[in-house]
């Protein structure tokens, strides 16, 4: 499932990177509740501790993802479903409103990052909850 959220991702307009998260100057980040394999998006989601700015003012946003938070997709009856979780971000806005003409960046970040966290070793807390289909 990594490897289809990277595929997917990247596809989207994602830069994905896999470990640490490195210095980008002048990004806004964020820690995504969930990853959907799928589509390759992040979802975000707003709160005090995560407000909604730093994820659309910055002209680049990292998101940090930890690999054990990644789901296949958008499915209805989780116990945590990932409607109420925020909002899925699918690489950088993109708008053609003017003159079918393609631009990017318009209503949020121009670059997006996702950076994969590696999963927890066996035994630690960290929302294992998540999906039983790896």
């Amino acid at each position: 499932m990594i490897e289809k959220f990277v595929r997917n991702a990247e596809g989207a307009g994602f830069h994905v990177h896999r470990g640490e998260p490195r210095e980008i100057a002048d990004a806004g980040s964020s820690w995504a509740p969930y990853g959907l394999a799928d589509t390759g998006s992040s979802v975000l989601a707003a709160s005090p501790e995560e407000p909604r700015a730093s994820s659309l003012l910055p002209a680049v946003h990292v998101s940090l993802l930890s690999e054990d938070r990644l789901l296949p997709g958008l499915r209805r009856g989780r116990r945590r479903p990932v409607e109420r979780a925020g909002d899925p971000l699918s690489g950088p806005s993109r708008s053609a409103d003017i003159e079918q003409l393609l631009a990017v960046g318009v209503h949020g970040p121009g670059r997006v990052h996702v950076v994969l966290l590696p999963r927890p070793s066996p035994g630690a807390e960290a929302g294992s909850d998540v999906s039983d289909d790896r």
